[in-house]
């Protein structure tokens, strides 16, 4: 078996060490980069000119709006908006609905119109049963019939 070759580790003496010269221009890698950067900068530079000329020259032949028009201009967009936070959109649209299905709450006190949590309507229902309606008559299609009567609930015995 054949001993391996120990090359001193200082750079000038070791013949390992060291690039490839033939296969890539480093110089011209580097100046092909700069080109391309100074490109990319000087575009860049043209376009914000060219829009602040687009800018100036739309202002310059546009009419001012008058002030009643600012005034009275919406400050925000037409519905639908779309939602700023998600989350606790929900979570407030959560809590009014338990709200509204776990309290009490006159909805309309002239009438006597109250609204009761669930589950005391639930215990309701189970104690006194469903109300029962009267049908109200079919009209032949094509005829004309005064307003039908209203449905009106009677209790079970």
């Amino acid at each position: 078996m054949e001993e391996p070759v120990n090359y001193p580790i200082d750079r000038d003496s070791n013949p390992t060490v060291a690039h490839e010269e033939t296969d890539a221009d480093a110089r011209g890698i580097t100046k092909f980069g700069i080109a391309l950067a100074l490109v990319v900068v000087l575009s860049q530079l043209a376009l914000w000119w060219l829009f602040n000329s687009f800018a100036r020259q739309e202002s310059r032949l546009s009419p001012p709006v008058p002030a009643l028009v600012r005034a009275q201009a919406p400050t925000e967009p037409p519905e639908p908006r779309l939602q700023a936070n998600p989350q606790a959109d929900m979570r407030m649209m959560r809590e009014t609905e338990e709200a509204i299905l776990n309290h009490y709450e006159w909805v309309d006190l002239n009438h006597g119109v109250v609204r009761i949590p669930v589950e005391r309507a639930i215990d309701l229902v189970a104690q006194r049963g469903l109300p029962i309606f009267k049908a109200t008559p079919l009209r032949a299609p094509g005829t004309k019939s005064a307003k039908a009567p209203a449905a009106v609930p009677e209790t079970r015995k």
